[in-house]
């Protein structure tokens, strides 16, 4: 996923430290700001302590880097997020995106309730250490987890999944707030599909478009694609459309 545009400074600078008085949200002085999709991260459960405000389209891809003058990183300090305007947002345990994810769409009072992926007892809470946020869909799916992750394996990994794939992304859907791009996005960097999934998807693409088999030579490009670059099977059928073997088919149709 290709998030990493950077934050313009005016946001980064948006923290207020906490004083003796009890914390207070933290709100822009521009009410147009105000309304646009956003999440404020803070130090402290219940919305207290240094905060920060971030907008729908920015990321930040290392947490160490972000801080009030003369203070510490918000780097592993985050423990409540407050969600509004119809953003949501993505964060990480690692920086540049990686490592254990979780995707929020409305305000969390304490991260300490929130237990990371396959723990019993390590929290969300002073773990976060890079971040994006978006503007939610409002026509997100509302199909049922299983349903969601059987197609993802069917499409990706050409099987259904087995009932341990199955009970861990279901878990990550409903207790983590994984969505379908999220699971898909999952599978596509496991090794089962670069051992073999990507071949599949451009084999599915070249029969459906050109009603042929991929070449040795699109085999090794599409696949450097699909591994490489986080193409599609849509994208690889897109170029196939537009190649002069797809044009010239199309006029003998005629």
């Amino acid at each position: 996923m290709n998030f990493r545009r950077a934050l313009p400074l005016f946001c980064l600078l948006t923290l207020v430290a906490a004083a003796q008085n009890p914390p207070r949200d933290r709100r822009d002085e521009s009410p147009d700001r105000g309304r646009e999709p956003r999440v404020i991260l803070y130090e402290k459960a219940n919305f207290g302590g240094d905060a920060l405000i971030v907008y729908a389209g920015d990321s930040l891809e290392n947490l160490a880097r972000v801080g009030p003058d003369g203070g510490r990183s918000f780097n592993d300090r985050i423990s409540s997020i407050r969600v509004e305007g119809g953003a949501e947002v993505y964060v990480y345990v690692d920086a540049e995106f990686r490592g254990a994810a979780m995707r929020l769409t409305e305000s969390a009072r304490d991260l300490t309730g929130r237990l990371l992926p396959g723990s019993l007892s390590a929290s969300w809470n002073d773990r976060i250490s890079s971040l994006r946020v978006e503007v939610r869909r409002r026509d997100e799916s509302r199909e049922e987890p299983n349903v969601i992750i059987k197609r993802a394996f069917t499409d990706l990994l050409g099987r259904e999944p087995d009932l341990i794939g199955l009970r861990d992304y279901r878990s990550l859907m409903i207790d983590q707030g994984w969505n379908e791009r999220m699971v898909r996005d999952n599978i596509r960097h496991g090794d089962e599909f670069r051992g073999g999934g990507a071949d599949r998807i451009i084999r599915r693409a070249y029969l459906d478009v050109l009603e042929r088999e991929p070449d040795p030579t699109g085999l090794k490009e599409y696949r450097r694609n699909l591994l490489e670059k986080d193409w599609t099977e849509g994208d690889v059928r897109d170029a196939l459309r537009k190649s002069e073997e797809f044009r010239k088919k199309s006029a003998n149709r005629r």
